[in-house]
């Protein structure tokens, strides 16, 4: 009996002290809004050239998928509001309005938070999961929610903020942004320009031109650099960069709290916390290493 009321106190008191901790904002809405609705709507459309497909959402994911063979666009959006009741709740997804539409090759489909009712916006948001063919132009903006895109061949503009990004089996020209969010970006060729803040960036098999800069996390690097623009930049973490062997490239790396090492035969200024060194002069290629406090490696692959 003793030993009870001890856990029930403690967990009172750890419930208090969180409480005690949150806004008016945050208490309204553990109290109002502990049940979700949800619902879902579909649509298809032709893809007779490429398409050109725009995303919009909030409090929600946006996934792309690239299908061989497939010959239009298909679309689940998923609806989920909250409210303090299962029938409120209900009543709220109800309310929700999205868009899904097509002029000619663009496709959009967006979920406008603006558009909805204020007791519904507060609590809603909208999941989009498309399938396409294997190329297709892309646009795509959350927040609070993921954005990953795989399997196509084409341009892609990428946002979300408080969200990762994930790309995979892509070949084109790509940029993608987050804030407090990791990009991952897997067997890419083209042209890459990514960017976060507070979180990582790790490029696996790649080869690319790329521009890839974070805040405060690490950068990985492994694959081909192509070209003489290439960048990798953190304030706050390491830098790892894996290349073949046999690449020909030109590393200018810079650390202000760390070192630089490397396991290649490179050739050049290789001391202290700047280094100009090539792997098999003359360089074909170019890539600027630079972080504030953290080290920098610098390693061979098959």
């Amino acid at each position: 009996m003793g030993g009870r009321a001890g856990i029930r106190f403690v967990v009172l008191v750890v419930l208090g002290a969180a409480l005690v901790g949150a806004s008016a904002c945050d208490l309204e809405d553990v109290v109002s809004a502990r049940f979700e609705a949800t619902r879902a709507e579909t649509a298809a459309f032709p893809a007779s050239s490429i398409p050109m497909l725009e995303v919009a959402s909030s409090n929600g994911a946006v996934s792309v998928r690239g299908v061989p063979g497939q010959t239009d666009v298909r679309v689940t959006a998923t609806l989920r509001a909250r409210g303090g009741n299962q029938t409120e709740a209900n009543a709220r997804v109800a309310a929700m309005t999205i868009h899904m539409e097509q002029q000619g090759s663009r496709i959009v489909l967006a979920y406008r938070a603006s558009e909805q009712a204020p007791d519904v916006r507060r609590y809603a948001g909208v999941a989009f999961d498309v399938t396409t063919p294997a190329i297709v132009d892309v646009g795509a903006q959350t927040s609070n929610g993921a954005v990953s895109v795989s399997s196509v061949q084409g341009r892609f503009d990428l946002e979300t903020s408080n969200g990762e990004i994930a790309i995979a089996d892509v070949v084109g020209e790509l940029r993608a942004g987050t804030s407090n969010g990791r990009i991952s970006v897997e067997r890419v060729q083209g042209v890459l320009d990514l960017e976060t803040s507070n979180g990582e960036i790790s490029m696996v098999d790649v080869s690319a031109a790329f521009d890839a800069s974070t805040s405060n996390g690490r950068i990985g690097f492994s694959g081909t650099a192509v070209g003489d623009a290439n960048s990798l930049h953190t304030s706050n973490g390491r830098i790892d960069i894996a290349v073949s062997v046999n690449a020909s490239i030109e590393f200018q790396a810079e650390t202000s709290a760390g070192t630089i090492s490397s396991t290649l035969p490179l050739v050049g200024d290789t001391q202290g916390k700047e280094w100009l060194a090539a792997l098999n002069p003359p360089a074909t290629a170019k890539v600027m290493i630079r972080t504030s406090n953290g080290a920098v490696h610098i390693a061979g692959q098959p």
